[in-house]
Formats: structure tokens, sequence, C-alpha cells
């Protein structure tokens, strides 16, 4: 099925202003080496109360002019920052009432203080429209689906977008989350990680699921006992369930291994060859890696990259 995703964007210092955030990420659009044209709508600054808007205008529609916008003097306070645009495949779409092949995004970065951000980071840009297909198929007789010949030129493109954003904002990590399941490690289809260090910082944040020092909503299910009706969203419905037992059971058995784990490890799993399961590991230039669940890599997800890391660490420790 066609499915919703977020491109999350993670910084590296605590302490971030949406505005300048925000103002890169609307120039990387502008320049941006993708084949797309695309257009600006619906501009806004969200203030200190959930859904209401400090300012909006459907009327600032090109980068200029949100420049300009932020050029005026005005009250400071807390903010998030949002445009949407519609990614089009074609340039004389423009002229059509009807986009059949726009991809809906929407651009936002909000300060650091922001109350009501809901999540780490400081920006992300959320693709939507449930008719574009981002996950290839195979028709009921096993043969690929036509579409996937698209679903592949879309996903190079999206891999080309994240290494723009990469260049302009110089994040800590970036993560990709599809709408069918909780926004933590394990379920990222893709992620970049700066430094072996965010991959460890991502290990604590999925031990303390796992242990419950952090608990994700309200509903959110014990991760003491697999339950598998429970657990399916928060280890994503996309995995089967004999995926989400066996992530579950994986991170269960190795976690312990985690005190043991060093950025030297890390890196050494980032050399690894063969990889498992289709796993994709690129070294950056600055030291940092770009993994992917595989080449089609919103059809799979990260989290052996966080397994692979905790096997070699229970490995070391045997050896001493």
């Amino acid at each position: 099925m066609p499915i919703c995703f977020d491109v999350y964007i993670f910084p590296r210092e605590q302490e971030f202003e949406g505005e300048k955030t925000f103002l890169q990420l609307i120039e990387l659009f502008e320049n941006t080496s993708i084949p797309l044209t695309h257009r600006w709508d619906s501009f806004k600054i969200h203030g200190t109360e959930l859904n209401r808007y400090v300012f909006e205008s459907s009327k600032i529609n090109t980068t200029e002019e949100i420049r300009k916008y932020f050029s005026r003097p005005r009250r400071k306070q807390p903010q998030k920052y949002s445009v949407g645009t519609g990614l089009l495949s074609n340039p004389a779409d423009l002229a059509s009432e009807e986009f059949p092949d726009a991809i809906a995004v929407d651009v936002g970065a909000w300060d650091s203080d922001y109350q009501y951000k809901h999540h780490d980071g400081y920006a992300q840009i959320g693709f939507f429209r449930y008719y574009t297909y981002w996950t290839t198929h195979h028709l009921p007789n096993g043969d690929p689906d036509p579409e996937n010949e698209a679903v592949y030129e879309r996903l190079k493109y999206l891999r080309t977008l994240i290494t723009e954003v990469i260049e302009q904002l110089d994040p800590k990590s970036i993560k990709v989350f599809s709408d069918t399941g909780w926004q933590v490690p394990f379920n990222s289809h893709f992620t970049y990680f700066a430094n072996p260090e965010v991959l460890l910082e991502d290990l604590e944040q999925i031990r303390a699921i796992f242990t419950g020092e952090t608990v994700w909503n309200k509903d959110a299910p014990s991760f003491a006992e697999y339950d598998g009706p429970k657990m399916s969203f928060a280890l994503n419905d996309r995995r089967t369930s004999e995926e989400r037992e066996r992530l579950w059971t994986s991170f269960r058995d190795w976690l312990p291994r985690l005190p043991a784990l060093t950025p030297a490890m890390i890196s050494e799993v980032w050399r690894l060859e063969p990889r498992q399961d289709g796993l994709q590991v690129s070294r950056t230039e600055n030291g940092g890696a770009l993994v992917f669940g595989s080449d089609n890599f919103m059809n799979t997800f990260v989290d052996q990259v966080y397994l692979e890391a905790l096997e070699l660490a229970g490995l070391y420790q045997t050896e001493d």
C-alpha cells in the first residue's frame, strides 16, 4: 500500500533556532538537484497553543516572500515554522488544476524550546498523498508490479534529497519513519549517523524502551514480555508477526551487551561485508554512515545495524 512518511532531522546541539533551520530547508528545495518542480503554499507559524497559528498565509508562496517575512520586526517566542509544497513530476502539471503525479510535502522546523514539537529533533519533511507509491509490490501471480520502476525512481530522488539535507544542515542524525509504527530507531527505513556515538545513543533509547524507563505513550505496552497484538504498531505493522517477535527476542537477548559496545566496534560493524538481509551501509567523508534496510528501503528497516553492533560487543565480551 502507499504510505505517508516523515524525514526526521536531529541537531548536533541542544539549543537551536527553528527560523535558521527553516530558511536553510526552503533554500535546499529551491536549489535541489532532484528533477522535480515545486510550488510553495500555506506558510504557517505555529504559536504556543496547539493548532493555533501566529501567522498563516496562502499568499506567501515564493522563497523570496518567505525570506522577506522573516526580515520584519516581530515578537519573538518559541515557534514552529512550516510550509507546504507539492513536488511535481512534470512542469506542465503546474498549469493543471489536478496533479495526478504530485507528492504533497510539508517542510517544518521549530525552536529548541517550542512546547508542542512532540518529538526530538529540530526539523522534518513530511511526504503525503496516498496514491503515490513508495514501496515495491508484486502482482497476485508473482510478477513485479509495473509501478515498481516509478517507485525506484522516487526512492532515488529521496536518497538524493537526504544527502543534500546532510550537506546543508550537517545534522547529528536523520531517520525516515513511515506512519505504520512508532518513531523509534529500529523502525527507521533509512538512518544517517554523523558518527558512531549517535548509534550508541539510539541503542540507549532502545534499551530504555525495553526496560520501561521510556514509555512512548499512556497506551504503550510493556516490553517485559512479548505480546504480539499489543506490540504490532510499536514494532511496526509493515513487519510480519514473525518478524516482530524475532526483533523483540533479538533485542531482549543482546541489549545486556550494550555496556561493552564502543564507537570503535560500531565503526567495525559499518565495514562488515557481506551484509545480512540486504542491509546497505555507505560511509560518508565526515566519518558518518548512511544505512538503508535494502535498495528498496521503504520495504525494509535498519534494525540489523543495531543488532550487529550488539552481537559484536557480545563476541568481544566472550573473548575477554
